[in-house]
């Protein structure tokens, strides 16, 4: 199934119109401001980086048809162009997001979440908001925004495995304060499916 987003970077590059740059604009800016808030620590700034990625795209449309995986170039211009406006160094290192302060949506209680009772999900809450910044980020980029464990990865600059990590690490926190026993397979796979599922 095709995502929102990349229907929406297809339509814009068949009409070229200002109303279809608008719509595909309009799909990414909070999360990719969200994302650029992350490194830059500044909402303004954020703003005005993701502003010049777009403006980018915008003038560069004739050859969009180079871009194979929409989502992960956004995420990846954003991640380039703001360590540019840092100027601290070339590449971008997972340890820049360790202090940033990471907003995600809350969890609410769904048809399907037997494991964790009603009254539990301010608590599942509460231990998503203690974990660690680089957990949490990569949580919002595949709970909220939808991306894999691959384009995380592309887009943090970090190994596929450094992602399973930190989600292991987050699943394990999460599971100690909520006295979640993961020993039992069943557990654990419940678990994981309420923390990544929107």
């Amino acid at each position: 199934m095709e995502k929102k987003g990349t229907h929406k970077f297809i339509r814009f590059k068949e009409e070229l119109s200002q109303e279809s740059f608008t719509d595909f604009f309009d799909c990414y800016f909070i999360r990719l401001t969200q994302f650029a808030t992350t490194i830059v620590k500044s909402d303004v700034l954020a703003e005005e980086i993701v502003l010049d990625v777009f403006m980018k795209i915008w003038k560069n449309c004739k050859t969009l048809d180079a871009i194979n995986n929409i989502e992960t170039y956004l995420y990846i211009a954003v991640r380039n162009l703001s360590i540019t406006v840092l100027k601290k160094e070339q590449r971008f290192h997972f340890d820049i997001i360790e202090n940033s302060n990471i907003k995600l949506i809350e969890y609410e209680p769904s048809a399907e979440s037997d494991l964790i009772e009603h009254e539990m999900f301010g608590a599942l809450n509460d231990a998503v908001k203690k974990l660690p910044s680089k957990c949490k980020i990569i949580f919002k980029l595949m709970r909220e925004d939808g991306l894999n464990r691959n384009e995380v990865a592309q887009i943090l600059n970090i190994s596929v495995k450094t992602v399973d990590n930190q989600v292991a690490i987050a699943t394990r926190k999460i599971a100690e304060l909520l006295n979640i026993d993961l020993s039992n397979p069943k557990n654990s796979h419940r678990l994981m499916t309420i923390l990544l599922s929107f």
